[in-house]
């Protein structure tokens, strides 16, 4: 049976506004609103005809700007431009006081100069009904313990934790704020959604010395923040700091004499922004005990051990994840448009090695004279040679790219489904199976059509081999920009906290055991994205995992949907409780495994 893949679908991007003149109330005012999968007398005629009221359609225009970029924008994106320029708005609705000419003229002026005002105002924001909750959850915990209370947010990725994060401390009046993390890389986002929607007009510095931040707009060195909190008493810090160089710090237990200033200052809230790999070792617990007290908010959307060890109750905790997502996207039923509509939905495709590499099964290995059974294993399939470097099972790894690209059941057997697939994203175990892979793939005949990227390692592919000091996001970044297809090869790199739009599959190419891990990695695909082709716009529906570890698929699967409810984690809850979360995350989050026959077949919760 032929693999059904179709990752995105074409959408007409359209922004109208209507008025309702039998409306006193409305007079003077329009709706502004957004349809791409609806024509707008339709979208209009659904919010407007259960209370019979008769609509004026006052324009109707594509959302596209009109700067020659070719770029799609949302209403939501002319809203905060309307506010920005000063028009009264009706709290909680898309009503705009102002008439149809008028926003006419105003659209048209944010369509040419791209919604970029000369003001340098920074935007208006509504938090989305699910960050509101967080927001609210946790202050009224923070009151009770503002000093030495610790709050989880359980946020699947694309959840908005830096905006919903700045909100928070703005609504506890949160004066030093110090974000926490593992992985540096994403600092850029803090710093994007601080210039964004706080800016210095807040009452906000945005503080940092951290090396991929300085010189950049927005941030000051935390020498220039202590000599203007001299000259100004009532400047509010948000400073960004790694993990690492808190827990290096000679005040903090390290052998390095830097920031004293952290752990002199008085912090109101500390954020651990993905930082639970690392939180819970000897030296982080060195570190925050040599701290000031303060009320900390830990930040991640794959808190396994955190909700199976217990070490936050019911009260501590906000969930938000994928199936909550997808649920609110299909129970979305408001006059607006629905917010969650650019989300993915992810489906997981789980394979059988048996017909790929059928003679080592049918041999069996020799275990003490005794024929044993064949366990594959996909960290030792593509193990290599220590002195080669090249494959130990190198003609079942050929064997291996053939049938991705050959037989019907595989994600890249046909033309089709490789237009579908043209950005992915590979996960191996080790740097030597990742450099040897990139080698095949380059000769592979259907393969050496994709730029192949090596994110691992030194991103050498040969010891003779020239490569740029780039980072890896960059790097792939390039070559998605310059190459009609890529292939991202990793062994960890870009697994958490990036985004790259374009990915729309992920490879499971490793035997990754944890449940963390493989999940921050499948949602490297679950990404937004609109794109143009052929002069129609298209946006992303669907995103893919295929693995080749079924048994290990259905445990992490099992891990996903039990794993982050604070009911199920840890083995707590009967099994008729597992089932039905199981079944839940199906209705979103669909699996196709091979049968006995070799036949893919959509599995149920059993």
């Amino acid at each position: 049976m032929a693999v059904q893949i179709k990752s995105s679908e074409r959408i007409v991007p359209m922004v109208y506004a209507y008025s309702t003149p039998e409306i006193k109330s409305h007079d003077g005012w329009v709706k502004i609103g957004y349809t791409d999968k609806q024509d707008v007398e339709k979208r209009i005629w659904q919010q407007t005809h259960t209370a019979d009221i008769k609509s004026v359609i006052e324009w109707k225009r594509n959302a596209l700007f009109e700067d020659g970029s070719g770029e799609s924008f949302h209403d939501s994106d002319f809203h905060r431009y309307l506010t920005n320029r000063g028009y009264e708005r009706k709290t909680g609705t898309e009503w705009f006081h102002l008439d149809g000419p008028k926003s006419l003229a105003e659209l048209n002026d944010f369509r040419q100069n791209h919604g970029i005002l000369t003001s340098g105002s920074v935007y208006p924001y509504d938090l989305r009904p699910e960050q509101q909750k967080a927001v609210d959850k946790t202050v009224d915990y923070y009151r009770i313990h503002p000093k030495t209370g610790e709050f989880l947010w359980n946020a699947k990725p694309r959840f908005g934790k830096t905006l919903t994060t700045y909100d928070f401390a703005k609504t506890v009046d949160a004066k030093n704020v110090l974000i926490l993390t593992n992985r540096p890389a994403i600092a850029n986002s803090w710093l994007s959604d601080y210039n964004k929607f706080l800016g210095s007009e807040s009452g906000y510095y945005f503080v940092s010395d951290t090396p991929a931040l300085t010189k950049k707009k927005g941030v000051i060195s935390a020498l220039d923040y202590m000599h203007l909190k001299s000259s100004d008493p009532k400047a509010k810090c948000i400073e960004f700091v790694s993990l690492q160089d808190l827990k290096g710090s000679l005040y903090g237990g390290g052998k390095y004499d830097k920031l004293e200033e952290i752990y002199n200052t008085d912090w109101d809230l500390i954020v651990l922004d993905e930082a639970h790999e690392g939180t819970d070792t000897l030296k982080s617990e060195i570190a925050f005990d040599r701290m000031k007290p303060a009320f900390k908010l830990h930040l991640s959307g794959t808190p396994f051990k955190a909700l199976a060890n217990d070490k936050f109750g019911e009260s501590q905790i906000f969930n938000w994840t994928y199936a909550d997502e997808q649920k609110a996207k299909r129970d979305w039923n408001s006059d607006a448009e629905n917010p969650y509509a650019s989300m993915p939905q992810l489906n997981l495709f789980a394979y059988q090695m048996s017909e790929i590499i059928k003679d080592e099964i049918s041999q069996g290995i020799d275990l003490n004279g005794e024929t044993e059974e064949y366990a594959f294993d996909l960290n030792e399939f593509f193990a290599t040679d220590k002195k080669t470097g090249e494959f130990i099972h190198e003609k079942d790894v050929d064997t291996f790219l053939d049938a991705l690209t050959i037989r019907e059941k595989f994600p890249f057997s046909t033309q089709e489904l490789q237009n579908e697939l043209k950005h992915t994203f590979w996960l191996l175990d080790r740097v030597d199976s990742a450099k040897a892979l990139a080698r095949k793939l380059e000769k592979h005949p259907v393969f050496k059509d994709y730029k192949v990227v090596l994110a691992a390692g030194d991103g050498k592919q040969n010891e003779s081999e020239e490569v740029t000091l780039k980072k890896s996001y960059d790097r792939v970044r390039d070559a998605i920009d310059h190459y009609d297809k890529t292939i991202t090869l990793s062994v960890g790199q870009l697994t958490t906290g990036v985004t790259i739009p374009e990915w729309t599959a992920v490879m499971m190419l490793s035997n990754v055991k944890s449940p963390a891990l493989y999940m921050q990695t499948a949602f490297r695909a679950q990404n937004p994205y609109k794109f143009k082709e052929n002069g129609q716009l298209f946006r992303k529906e669907r995103a893919y995992v295929f693995d080749f570890d079924p048994s290990r698929t259905l445990l992490m699967y099992e891990d996903f949907a039990n794993g982050l409810s604070t009911s199920t984690s840890g083995g707590k809850g009967s099994s008729e409780d597992h089932k039905e979360n199981v079944r839940e995350l199906l209705n979103f989050f669909p699996v196709i495994a091979e049968d006995k026959q070799g036949r893919m077949t959509e599995l149920d919760a059993e």
